[in-house]
């Protein structure tokens, strides 16, 4: 309940900072509040389909993303309206804080999924997964199969340790994906003076979130630190967001 009166309080929150942007007319830009109203109401329905559906896995994923999808959205806002910190970007540039971006919020959607399947603990050692770098009987074929009730296949089957071991394998294998590219993007934005601070906020949120993940795998995924890296993923997001709406505005 403490859960759905905080939603509620945010929705009527954002839902005030779009009547003031469209009445009186004070932002030219109206697209982004209306949009993020637009958000709110999908995540509300996909919040009650959580509980009616019975924590369908696919749903469950989708209201995390929702969630993540304000929060990016609401940092796009705060961005786009603050001074513009970075002078000039290189088209290239550009290019890679959409790809990094993107690239974050797959590896959200797959930390969904693995959490929404419960298959965090189908893998309790690191770096090894069951003391294998590749298990090589992890089942893809019912892994990432959307149309299906929790715990079960798509044709009602109990999920094996082997479809949850390829969902976990899976999120840990990208994870590397997405470390890899958010360090080097950070590398290159610490090589401009007006970029390095954004580099080095980038730099130090996906390394403490991988130390997170990894931690809750020694440890055994305790609540609050379970809890924490769903923050620390909210955290890389947004620094992400922010950075990627910054070198839009700059000059190419």
């Amino acid at each position: 309940m403490i859960h759905r009166y905080l939603a509620g309080i945010l929705g009527l929150v954002i839902a005030a900072l779009a009547a003031l942007a469209i009445w009186p007319r004070r932002q030219a830009r109206v697209a982004p509040q209306i949009f993020l109203v637009g958000l709110v109401l999908v995540q509300a329905a996909l919040g009650m389909l959580t509980v009616t559906w019975l924590l369908k896995p696919v749903i469950v994923t989708l209201h995390l993303l929702g969630g993540m999808l304000i929060l990016a959205t609401l940092v796009g806002i705060k961005a786009s309206s603050c001074a513009a910190s970075v002078d000039t970007a290189a088209s290239a540039m550009k290019k890679a804080a959409w790809l990094v971006t993107a690239l974050i919020l797959m590896q959200i959607a797959l930390g969904g999924w693995t959490s929404a399947n419960y298959a965090a603990m189908a893998c309790a050692d690191y770096p090894l997964c069951q003391g294998q770098l590749m298990p090589a009987d992890m089942d893809w074929s019912h892994a990432f199969v959307f149309n299906r009730e929790l715990g079960q296949t798509s044709d009602g089957q109990m999920l094996s340790l082997q479809t949850l071991t390829a969902i976990h394998w899976t999120h840990r294998c990208f994870a590397l994906v997405v470390l890899a590219a958010c360090v080097a993007f950070a590398m290159r934005l610490k090589q401009q003076n007006d970029t390095r601070t954004l580099g080095y906020l980038l730099l130090g949120a996906v390394i403490t979130q991988v130390l997170i993940g990894i931690s809750n795998v020694w440890l055994q995924w305790p609540l609050g630190l379970a809890v924490l890296h769903n923050t620390g993923a909210a955290v890389l997001l947004a620094v992400a967001v922010y950075t990627t709406v910054q070198l839009q505005r700059a000059k190419s």
